[in-house]
């Protein structure tokens, strides 16, 4: 019995935590095979980087044609993003200027400026 108070302890202890992991969903790409590749915001805070607002974290993995995982990055990739004038996301140094108007859903980069930078409207 003590076994199992313990297991059902740690159960209920790492099951928040899990969930606090799981990322938002910002970007998915399909491929002709069936192949979709996501990518998740991981984590999102404000920066003191000059010039930008926000520094996030993002995953990456691959699925099936049936949702089936096929890989899942193990690494986590950092951006810096900046949602005024001008609007851009900076990876591993690099500037990418992201319009700020049109449908997104094409470029990862925009689609992750929408996700950090415009307020969802209920």
């Amino acid at each position: 019995m003590r076994e199992f108070a313990f297991a059902l302890a740690a159960v209920m202890f790492v099951a928040p935590i899990a969930g606090a992991e799981e990322p938002l969903v910002f970007h998915r790409a399909q491929f002709d095979d069936a192949t979709v590749v996501s990518l998740g915001l991981v984590s999102n805070r404000t920066t003191e980087r000059p010039g930008y607002d926000y520094d996030v974290v993002i995953s990456l993995w691959q699925t099936d044609a049936r949702g089936g995982a096929i890989y899942s990055d193990p690494g986590k990739h950092r951006a810096l993003v900046k949602c005024g004038d001008p609007a851009k996301v900076s990876v591993r140094g690099v500037d990418y200027t992201v319009p700020t108007s049109g449908a997104g859903g094409e470029d990862w980069k925009t689609d992750l400026w929408r996700a950090v930078c415009e307020t969802p409207v209920s």
